[in-house]
Protein backbone atom coordinates (compact mmCIF):
# COMPACT_ATOMS: atom_id res chain seq x y z
CA UNK A 1 0.00 0.00 0.00
CA UNK A 2 1.41 3.44 -0.74
CA UNK A 3 0.77 6.51 1.80
CA UNK A 4 -1.78 9.03 0.42
CA UNK A 5 -0.84 12.59 0.27
CA UNK A 6 -2.14 15.66 -0.84
CA UNK A 7 0.16 16.14 -3.37
CA UNK A 8 -0.42 13.02 -4.92
CA UNK A 9 -4.46 13.53 -4.91
CA UNK A 10 -3.16 16.39 -6.57
CA UNK A 11 -1.06 14.98 -9.28
CA UNK A 12 -4.00 12.73 -9.94
CA UNK A 13 -6.52 15.08 -10.13
CA UNK A 14 -4.66 16.55 -12.82
CA UNK A 15 -3.32 13.27 -14.88
CA UNK A 16 -6.61 12.58 -14.92
CA UNK A 17 -8.45 15.82 -16.43
CA UNK A 18 -5.33 15.66 -18.70
CA UNK A 19 -6.48 12.63 -19.96
CA UNK A 20 -9.64 13.23 -20.31
CA UNK A 21 -9.06 16.02 -22.67
CA UNK A 22 -9.77 18.99 -20.95
CA UNK A 23 -8.69 22.18 -22.04
CA UNK A 24 -4.89 22.62 -20.37
CA UNK A 25 -5.98 26.13 -19.13
CA UNK A 26 -9.32 24.88 -17.86
CA UNK A 27 -6.74 22.24 -15.71
CA UNK A 28 -4.75 24.81 -14.41
CA UNK A 29 -7.85 27.21 -12.99
CA UNK A 30 -8.84 23.75 -11.34
CA UNK A 31 -5.23 23.49 -10.22
CA UNK A 32 -5.77 27.04 -8.70
CA UNK A 33 -2.90 27.89 -10.31
CA UNK A 34 -2.56 31.64 -11.59
CA UNK A 35 -2.25 31.96 -15.16
CA UNK A 36 -2.92 34.70 -17.78
CA UNK A 37 -6.13 33.45 -18.95
CA UNK A 38 -7.51 33.44 -15.34
CA UNK A 39 -10.28 35.54 -15.82
CA UNK A 40 -11.15 34.19 -19.13
CA UNK A 41 -11.76 30.65 -18.16
CA UNK A 42 -13.56 32.11 -14.73
CA UNK A 43 -15.79 34.36 -16.94
CA UNK A 44 -17.06 30.96 -18.61
CA UNK A 45 -19.45 30.48 -15.61
CA UNK A 46 -19.60 27.29 -12.88
CA UNK A 47 -21.99 25.71 -15.20
CA UNK A 48 -19.75 24.95 -17.97
CA UNK A 49 -16.76 24.52 -15.66
CA UNK A 50 -18.83 21.98 -13.29
CA UNK A 51 -19.65 20.03 -16.76
CA UNK A 52 -16.19 20.01 -17.90
CA UNK A 53 -15.69 18.20 -14.53
CA UNK A 54 -18.58 15.81 -15.09
CA UNK A 55 -17.07 14.62 -18.24
CA UNK A 56 -13.92 13.94 -17.02
CA UNK A 57 -15.62 11.03 -15.49
CA UNK A 58 -13.04 11.38 -12.45
CA UNK A 59 -12.89 7.99 -10.20
CA UNK A 60 -10.35 6.71 -8.22
CA UNK A 61 -11.72 3.31 -8.31
CA UNK A 62 -11.12 1.23 -11.31
CA UNK A 63 -13.87 1.73 -14.45
CA UNK A 64 -16.37 -0.85 -14.47
CA UNK A 65 -18.16 -2.32 -17.35
CA UNK A 66 -21.18 -0.08 -17.63
CA UNK A 67 -24.59 -0.60 -18.50
CA UNK A 68 -26.66 1.02 -20.99
CA UNK A 69 -28.42 3.40 -18.83
CA UNK A 70 -24.79 5.13 -17.76
CA UNK A 71 -23.59 5.09 -21.18
CA UNK A 72 -26.48 7.34 -22.30
CA UNK A 73 -26.18 8.82 -19.37
CA UNK A 74 -22.35 9.59 -20.06
CA UNK A 75 -23.02 10.70 -23.49
CA UNK A 76 -25.79 13.38 -22.55
CA UNK A 77 -23.21 14.98 -19.53
CA UNK A 78 -20.70 15.05 -22.56
CA UNK A 79 -23.08 17.26 -24.59
CA UNK A 80 -23.33 19.78 -21.54
CA UNK A 81 -26.96 18.24 -20.22
CA UNK A 82 -27.91 16.98 -16.76
CA UNK A 83 -29.58 13.43 -17.50
CA UNK A 84 -30.42 13.37 -13.51
CA UNK A 85 -32.17 16.41 -13.60
CA UNK A 86 -34.38 14.96 -16.61
CA UNK A 87 -35.03 11.02 -14.49
CA UNK A 88 -35.88 13.40 -11.78
CA UNK A 89 -38.35 15.46 -13.50
CA UNK A 90 -40.04 12.32 -15.06
CA UNK A 91 -40.49 10.93 -12.05
CA UNK A 92 -42.11 13.62 -10.14
CA UNK A 93 -44.26 13.81 -13.19
CA UNK A 94 -45.18 9.97 -13.14
CA UNK A 95 -45.70 9.86 -9.60
CA UNK A 96 -46.22 6.61 -7.71
CA UNK A 97 -45.86 4.11 -10.36
CA UNK A 98 -46.12 -0.05 -9.99
CA UNK A 99 -43.82 -1.51 -11.84
CA UNK A 100 -40.71 -4.15 -12.14
CA UNK A 101 -36.90 -3.30 -12.00
CA UNK A 102 -36.96 -3.93 -15.54
CA UNK A 103 -40.12 -1.58 -16.74
CA UNK A 104 -38.04 0.75 -14.60
CA UNK A 105 -34.94 0.38 -16.32
CA UNK A 106 -36.93 0.07 -20.05
CA UNK A 107 -38.37 3.53 -19.25
CA UNK A 108 -35.45 5.01 -18.02
CA UNK A 109 -33.97 3.86 -21.42
CA UNK A 110 -36.11 5.51 -23.47
CA UNK A 111 -36.61 8.41 -21.63
CA UNK A 112 -32.66 9.38 -22.17
CA UNK A 113 -32.50 7.74 -25.71
CA UNK A 114 -35.28 10.54 -26.75
CA UNK A 115 -33.30 13.52 -24.93
CA UNK A 116 -30.24 12.10 -26.85
CA UNK A 117 -32.35 11.96 -29.63
CA UNK A 118 -33.08 16.20 -29.00
CA UNK A 119 -30.01 17.03 -28.53
CA UNK A 120 -28.56 15.67 -31.65
CA UNK A 121 -31.53 17.33 -33.82
CA UNK A 122 -30.70 20.68 -32.17
CA UNK A 123 -26.87 20.29 -32.85
CA UNK A 124 -27.75 18.93 -36.64
CA UNK A 125 -30.72 22.24 -37.47
CA UNK A 126 -27.34 24.32 -35.94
Amino acid sequence: MYSVRTHSLRKFFRSQLSTAKIDPEIVEYMMEHTINTYTDIQSLGIKTLRNSYAAAGLSVRPKTQVNRIEQLREIIRAWGENPEELLSKDALRRGNITETQEQYKNHQLSILADQLKQIIRKELAK
